[in-house]
């Protein structure tokens, strides 16, 4: 069912005096985590095959846009592209992740689920208010793009089984922000999602690093792309697998098929040791750069 699992060259990795190696390796472990993440999520038991409940296709929804960001990255690499965006979308990436394994810790009422739709649906109701405030000041005239959007609204209600009069307040809502979600992942990914955070909105600490150079005291701009780095796709590639037994458990009711977990294992020890020999190499240049700038004071 799945191809060949991708042979990591540990030797090379051991000996690289070049950061290259790292990114082709990450580069083909990510794509192994997406190929997988894909295949469980395509598990359909006998009783799903006429489509899944609206709990259920959250879960599959964000798992979708999982392996797209991951398309995302692995098309900016694969044709020659800088990695401007790769901390941008491992951001996103790591909001999916985070929202799903709260999702999977739903007391079995269906009020996480719950909570998290009518957290979109505040968004929209409020942009709702908006459009007819601009009706009513133009006498009821609507415009064809105000339809568009009463019709857009209306179906998203639909679909998610609500009626607008039954949208909470956001202070009545119950759902998290993004630094409790993301506790849920280790006790510094949210210090990377701020990290994240500043790429997207453009900090000045992201603006200073990657967009301007230093010069003559001053500044000019840079356009040169960053470059690609190892970090965002060995955490991205097992943040992929983090939650599939929980979900398989959950949803499917049953384990992870034995073959999906043996590759996910293997994975997983692969993806540890890529980023250990990282750190080691990392770790070995800053003492090099130390040791040649104590030879020339």
């Amino acid at each position: 069912m799945l191809p060949e699992l991708h042979v990591v060259d540990f030797k090379e990795l051991e000996t690289t005096t070049d950061e290259i190696p790292f990114i082709r390796e990450s580069f083909e472990l990510l794509k192994e985590a997406s190929v997988l993440l894909t295949a469980v999520a395509g598990i359909r038991t006998d009783a799903q095959t006429d489509g899944l409940s609206r709990n259920h296709a959250i879960v599959i929804g964000h798992y979708a846009r999982m392996t797209k960001l991951t398309k995302s990255l692995i098309r900016q690499i694969a044709d020659g592209h800088g990695g401007d965006q790769q901390i941008a979308v491992s951001r996103e990436f790591m909001d999916s992740v985070s929202t799903v394994m709260y999702l999977l810790g739903d007391p079995g009422d269906g009020s996480r689920y719950t909570s998290y739709v009518m957290d979109s649906l505040i968004a929209e109701r409020e942009f709702l208010k908006d459009v007819r405030e601009q009706v009513a000041q133009r006498s009821d005239f609507v415009l064809p793009i105000e339809e568009r959007i009463n019709r857009s609204i209306a179906e998203t209600l639909k679909a998610a089984g609500v009626r607008e009069e039954d949208i909470p307040s956001r202070r009545n809502n119950g759902w998290p922000n993004a630094q409790v979600r993301l506790a849920l992942l280790g006790p510094t990914a949210y210090a990377a999602y701020r990290t994240g955070s500043g790429a997207v909105h453009g900090s000045f600490a992201d603006i200073y690093k990657h967009h301007l150079d230093e010069v003559n005291g001053g500044f000019e701009i840079e356009l040169r792309p960053q470059r690609f780095r190892p970090q965002p796709l060995l955490s991205m590639a097992l943040l992929s697998l983090l939650t599939l037994g929980d979900y398989s458990r959950i949803f499917l009711g049953m384990p992870v098929p034995k073959v999906f977990q043996d590759r996910g294992r293997t994975l997983i020890v692969l993806l540890e040791k890529t980023d250990e020999l990282h750190e080691r190499y990392l770790n070995e240049r800053r003492g090099s750069r130390c040791r040649d700038e104590g030879a020339t004071s």
